[in-house]
C-alpha cells in the first residue's frame, strides 16, 4: 500500500431512483468556473482522466480519483467528471465494486496490489451521487449504489458492540482487534448516504459509532487522534504498526468534521495549533508519544485546513476562507486546499449528526 497508509512509512426534482436531493449536503446553483480548478487540472490530471500524486512518483489512488470527481462536480466540469469516472471504473474497479487503491505508471502490472482503501471507495460513490443530482444524470446512481453496498458488506464490521469502518478489505484485523483510520470517515458523505433509501440504519450507525471513535481517540499532550488507531476490548490505542503521529492522514479528520459542520468537535485541534510552539500553523506531524514535531514546515494545504476549521468552529460567520492553488503546491497540498474551500462553502448547510 501507499507509504502514507502502510506501516512504513440549484436544487432539482427528484431523480428517478427516488433520492430526495434536499437530503444531500449540496450547494444550490451551478458552481462557478474557478482558476483553482484550472490550475489543478493542468498540474495533476493527465488527459483529464487520471489524477496523479506528484509527491509519490505520479501514481494514482482511488483517493485521488475520488477527489478529482468531487472537484469536477463542484466546478461544473461534467466532461472531465465523465472522463475521470470512465478511467477509474475501467482501471481500478474490482469485481466486488470496490476499487484497488493504487495505480502505478512505472510497473508492468500497474495494479499489483488489489486491496482497496475505504476513503477512495466512499469518495467515488459520493461524487457519483452528487453528480447525478447536479446534472440530472440518474445513470450514475446505479454504480454509486453498488459501491455503497460493497462498503457496507465488505468494510463495515461489528467490533466490540460498535460498527466500524475497516480501512481496506484485507490486512487490518489483529485478532479480536481492528486497525481503523479515522481520516477515512468522510463525514458529509456518510451522512448523505444515510439519507437515501435503503440502508439508512446501518449508515447512521456507522456514522454515529465513528464519531464515538473520534471523540474517544485522544492521545498525547494535545489529546489528538492518531493517523492509525487500534480498537479492541473497548480500548483505543495508537496502532502498533504505525508511527504514533497526528500527521499526514489525521489532518483530514478536522477537515471532514468541519465539512460536516461539527463545530463542537473542533476545539482540541484549534487548541493544539494555537499553542505558541506552533504559532497557529499545524505541524506536518506531531508525535503523540513524545510531543516531537516534524523538523520541516507543513504545506499550505494544512493552513487551509486550519482556516476552515476555525471558520466552522466560529459558527460560519462572515465569508468562508478561500485558499489559492499555486504552482508550488504538490498534489496533496493542492487537494487539501480545494477540499477546504468546498468544506467552507458547504458546512453552513450541513446537517449535524
Amino acid at each position: 500500500m501507499d507509504p502514507r497508509r502502510s506501516p512504513d512509512g440549484s436544487r432539482r426534482r427528484l431523480l428517478a431512483a427516488g433520492i430526495g436531493l434536499a437530503a444531500l449536503s449540496l450547494l444550490p446553483g451551478v458552481a462557478r468556473a474557478d482558476q483553482n480548478w484550472q490550475t489543478y487540472k493542468r498540474r495533476f490530471i493527465v488527459d483529464d482522466r487520471r489524477v496523479i500524486d506528484s509527491g509519490n512518483n505520479n501514481v494514482s489512488h482511488s483517493e485521488s480519483q475520488g477527489w478529482g470527481l468531487l472537484f469536477a462536480q463542484s466546478y461544473d466540469d461534467k466532461e472531465t467528471f465523465a472522463k475521470i469516472w470512465d478511467w477509474t471504473s475501467k482501471s481500478l474497479q474490482r469485481g466486488d465494486g470496490l476499487f484497488s487503491w493504487r495505480w502505478s505508471p512505472n510497473t508492468s502490472d500497474p495494479v499489483p496490489d488489489k486491496n482497496n482503501a475505504a476513503d477512495g471507495d466512499i469518495l467515488i460513490a459520493w461524487a457519483l451521487i452528487r453528480a447525478a443530482a447536479k446534472w440530472n444524470e440518474p445513470q450514475w446512481l446505479a454504480p454509486a449504489k453498488r459501491i455503497q453496498s460493497a462498503v457496507l458488506d465488505r468494510l463495515a464490521i461489528e467490533s466490540q458492540g460498535r460498527l466500524i469502518l475497516l480501512p481496506g478489505a484485507q490486512g487490518f484485523a489483529r485478532g479480536n482487534r481492528h486497525v481503523v483510520n479515522l481520516s477515512y470517515y468522510v463525514w458529509p458523505a456518510l451522512h448523505d448516504f444515510a439519507q437515501q433509501p435503503g440502508d439508512q440504519a446501518r449508515w447512521r450507525r456507522l456514522e454515529s459509532d465513528g464519531l464515538w471513535l473520534v471523540d474517544n481517540a485522544a492521545f498525547g499532550d494535545y489529546r489528538l487522534p492518531p493517523d492509525w488507531l487500534l480498537f479492541g476490548n473497548q480500548v483505543l490505542r495508537v496502532a502498533d504498526d504505525w508511527k504514533p503521529y497526528f500527521g499526514f492522514d489525521a489532518i483530514r479528520i478536522p477537515l471532514y468534521l468541519a465539512w460536516h459542520n461539527q463545530a463542537s468537535r473542533l476545539g482540541r485541534f484549534l487548541t493544539a495549533w494555537r499553542t505558541p510552539r506552533f504559532g497557529g500553523r499545524p505541524p506536518a506531524w506531531i508525535d503523540l508519544d513524545t510531543g516531537a514535531v516534524a523538523p520541516y514546515p507543513s504545506s499550505g494545504g494544512y493552513v487551509a485546513v486550519s482556516s476552515v476549521t476555525q471558520y466552522v468552529a466560529d459558527g460560519n460567520k462572515g465569508s468562508a476562507p478561500v485558499a489559492t492553488v499555486g504552482d508550488d503546491d504538490d498534489y496533496y497540498s493542492a487537494s487539501l486546499k480545494l477540499l477546504a474551500n468546498l468544506a467552507g462553502q458547504e458546512a453552513p448547510r450541513a446537517k449535524r449528526a
